[in-house]
């Protein structure tokens, strides 16, 4: 046991979750390109497993003697593929003894510890994995739990959305794409909003202007806020007017009441629902 052994077991997790997105493409979706200037599904794949098969083998001296690519470049082939690989790297890993870790090596043109390579290693996966659940989305197909809820496992966690992952093991995921694949139920987000900004589309601004206010002769600083939307754009613009705050509704915003807009105004700059991130102060 080693102090980096929270790593290995994070490279464990994140091979089920790379292998759970990738079975959720059918073969005739590995040629999808989205825009020119993207890879396709099957050019992600190629890309993780040669990347993976580089990084690890010139950097961290990790050789599984397999080849980076299956043979056939298949969706059961790449899944099979880089299941076995990542597992045989895996045990190779586990076996390294905890001063391994912290010897420092070439990171293409920097020197770095074998710890800090592993772990870009994993963001780097993750950030690709990301990158193909989009396109997920715009193929229509289902999206399961990565890490957690998703618009289709029932929405936001604020509304207890569950986890549902389509997999519990890499054995499991193979043994069920064999075989056709499993798919269990997803609930949706029901009557609860799936993001945290709908119907009013998003704000587009949030900044400071000089406003005339005609009722006191002057210009005054004020907070205007640029929504776009399904309807347009619409601006609300909150001002300080003798110590009280007005607000202004033009576009689809106009004529509506100084209670219907600071209510929206509240709405849409309110705080993130997560609990604050906190840095504790040491020393």
């Amino acid at each position: 046991m080693t102090a980096f052994d929270f790593v290995l077991d994070t490279y464990e997790t994140e091979r089920l979750k790379t292998l759970s997105v990738w079975s959720l493409f059918t073969d005739a979706d590995l040629a999808f390109r989205p825009t020119p200037r993207i890879r396709t599904p099957l050019e992600h794949m190629i890309h993780q497993c040669i990347s993976e098969d580089a990084w690890m083998k010139n950097m961290l001296g990790v050789d599984t003697g397999k080849p980076a690519t299956p043979p056939k470049e298949r969706r059961l082939d790449f899944l099979s593929h880089y299941a076995a690989v990542s597992q045989l790297r895996l045990v190779l890993l586990r076996e390294k003894p905890e001063a391994w870790w912290q010897e420092t090596v070439k990171f293409f043109d920097v020197e770095r510890p074998k710890s800090w390579i592993m772990l870009r290693r994993l963001t780097h996966s993750a950030h690709h994995r990301a990158q193909l659940v989009v396109y997920l989305r715009l193929l229509g197909r289902p999206i399961y739990s990565t890490y957690g809820p998703t618009a289709d496992t029932g929405g936001l966690p604020i509304n207890k959305a569950p986890t549902i992952y389509r997999y519990g093991s890499v054995e499991d995921l193979l043994r069920g794409e064999n075989d056709g694949g499993d798919f269990p139920p997803l609930p949706g987000p029901g009557e609860n909003s799936a993001t945290e900004r709908p119907d009013s589309g998003g704000i587009r601004s949030l900044e400071r202007a000089p406003i005339r206010v005609r009722e006191i002769s002057s210009t005054v600083s004020a907070w205007r806020m640029v929504v776009d939307s399904h309807l347009g754009s619409g601006t609300i613009t909150l001002m300080d007017i003798s110590g009280q705050p007005v607000y202004r509704g033009d576009g689809f915003f106009f004529g509506w009441s100084q209670k219907q807009l600071a209510s929206e105004y509240r709405r849409m700059n309110a705080p993130p629902d997560e609990p604050p991130f906190e840095v504790p102060q040491l020393g």
